[in-house]
């Protein structure tokens, strides 16, 4: 007799949370540090203003002021994550990862967590590896956050690519997952996805 495969559960995103450091970084400073215009930044980017961290910030400071917010947003405490994956091009450091810094910054007493490197896809790939952890139900609520110091490796003479990074973080964090039918064609993952992205 064939065994029924365990019903996956629907995941979806209870809070969001982002941060970007105050100080600015304008197309008018830009025009002071290299050969080009605002004008011709803003008509091929789009960009007017970037956030730059004061010396010393790193991607785990940013990704502790987002978490929290995305937290108290869906109405836990840092001690109900079990779960941390953080998608970073820029990690404070190769060990520890920047998951297990955002951990003892929050406080999270009981999660586990890593960080994924996958460029501009980085979050769209953390979301969708912890939307399969929460819908298989062996975490509850996980925490997932994409954080970037960009401008600590931006070569601020290149004036193809100093004008398009800034340094940010935004976090999500899933609740109890529901079950969901196996007659459903929504994945998990796109389920998530498309939450995030309203």
């Amino acid at each position: 007799m064939a065994q029924t495969a365990p019903a996956l559960r629907r995941t979806k995103i209870s809070g969001l949370g982002t941060y970007v450091p105050p100080r600015v970084l304008t197309n008018e400073d830009l025009e002071k540090m290299v050969d080009t215009t605002s004008e011709w930044i803003l008509q091929r980017t789009g960009i007017v203003e970037r956030h730059i961290v004061d010396k010393g910030v790193g991607s785990s400071d940013l990704g502790k002021e987002a978490a929290l917010k995305a937290i108290a947003q869906a109405g836990l405490t840092p001690a109900d994550i079990d779960l941390i994956i953080v998608g970073t091009t820029t990690p404070d450091m190769i060990f520890p990862c920047t998951a297990c810094l955002v951990q003892t910054k929050i406080g999270v007493p009981h999660a586990w967590g890593f960080d994924l490197f996958a460029g501009c896809s980085g979050f769209t790939f953390s979301l969708a590896t912890a939307s399969q952890m929460v819908a298989t139900g062996s975490h509850r609520h996980a925490l997932v956050i994409g954080a970037d110091v960009m401008s600590s490796i931006t070569d601020y003479q290149d004036r193809a690519t100093c004008v398009l990074f800034g340094d940010g973080a935004g976090a999500v964090v899933s609740p109890p997952p529901m079950t969901m039918s196996s007659a459903s064609s929504t994945s998990p993952t796109r389920s998530m996805a498309r939450t995030a992205m309203r």
